[in-house]
């Protein structure tokens, strides 16, 4: 077993910060020992997480005509995708959306709208009035993605009763301009520092395999961990016709699950939550992840990719001796 992997392992296991110099030195790690990175990434998540895992679902609530340019996004506008498209849904629908979720056993459901943020007042009025509806009618909580904030909005939303905002920063600063010109990475994170003042937890994350290289990685993982942010959703790119990255080509298993491995070496105490793409880019190794350091997964299909039939989730984890958190976030 390699000694240097286990000395910054035990840092991590004692909840003390690895060096950005560490971090590089684990993820270009090849062959065998990367064996020894998922052993000690599966014991920081066994010192923290235990034998839980949790699971979420999301709901698309308004999808397609984004204005945005995201490179990977089959819901922009400027793209040829096919992709259905319609408006923002009313709550009800929603709310059924949330009470199927709390039945399959997910504890949370994410309700995402495209677009740049929430267009008009009345918009935002159809959507606390949604978030109020699952936060009465249901025992789930009620997070959502909704693009880019301000203080007034983040404020409605939490008084409407949402519990967490997903925003991802989905790369590096470094890397951001080369996947996305109409809004900067500073937006990004001004939105994730509103939400916190206005006392939402924050979920925020990346998707892999745009082309950045693993030095954007790391530098994405500690800008995370300066931001505090609660859970690291981990997104693995599944190509789109008609997108620019169309033709990219997927990740391998492997080095899908090191950008795992690492994430919890680096932020050790955190939720990660593998999300969208695991099944293309981790194939029949999707029980690894765990293995990895996640402790967290989206089950059920995606905003406008399918998932997994969520049976065969719940087998998985079952198999592996986890267990499925309740219904508390």
């Amino acid at each position: 077993m390699n000694d240097t992997i286990k000395n910054i392992a035990n840092q991590s296991l004692q909840n003390k910060p690895i060096s950005r110099e560490d971090a590089l030195f684990i993820i270009h790690r090849e062959g065998d020992e990367i064996h020894d990175l998922f052993y000690w990434a599966n014991q920081i998540r066994l010192r923290y997480f235990g034998h839980s895992v949790k699971a979420c679902s999301i709901v698309s609530a308004k999808q397609g005509q984004c204005t945005e340019d995201c490179s990977f996004c089959s819901q922009s506008a400027r793209y040829h995708t096919g992709v259905e498209e319609f408006p923002l849904v009313d709550a009800s629908k929603i709310l059924d959306v949330a009470q199927c979720a709390e039945q399959t056993g997910a504890s949370s459901l994410g309700i995402v709208t495209s677009g740049y943020g929430i267009k008009n007042a009345r918009d935002l009025r159809s959507i606390c009035a949604a978030i109020e509806e699952v936060a009465k009618h249901s025992h789930i909580q009620p997070h959502g993605s909704f693009g880019t904030l301000t203080k007034e909005t983040a404020e409605s939303l939490v008084k409407s009763g949402l519990k967490r905002l997903n925003h991802n920063l989905e790369t590096s600063e470094r890397f951001f301009p080369g996947i996305c010109s109409t809004h900067t990475f500073h937006d990004r994170v001004n939105t994730i520092r509103y939400a916190k003042e206005a006392g939402l937890e924050i979920c925020s994350g990346a998707i892999f395999g745009l082309g950045e290289s693993r030095e954007d990685r790391i530098d994405l993982a500690f800008t995370l961990k300066s931001l505090e942010v609660d859970v690291v959703p981990l997104n693995f790119l599944h190509p789109v016709s008609g997108t620019p990255l169309a033709n990219a080509i997927p990740l391998t298993p492997m080095e899908a699950l090191k950008i795992i491995a690492v994430f919890r070496f680096i932020l050790p105490d955190k939720e990660i939550k593998i999300a969208g793409g695991r099944e293309k880019n981790l194939r029949d190794l999707q029980s690894w992840m765990f293995y990895a350091g996640a402790n967290s997964t989206m089950m059920g299909n995606y905003l406008t990719t399918t998932g997994r039939k969520v049976e065969d989730d719940f087998q998985m984890i079952k198999d592996l001796g986890l267990q499925l958190a309740g219904n508390q976030g």
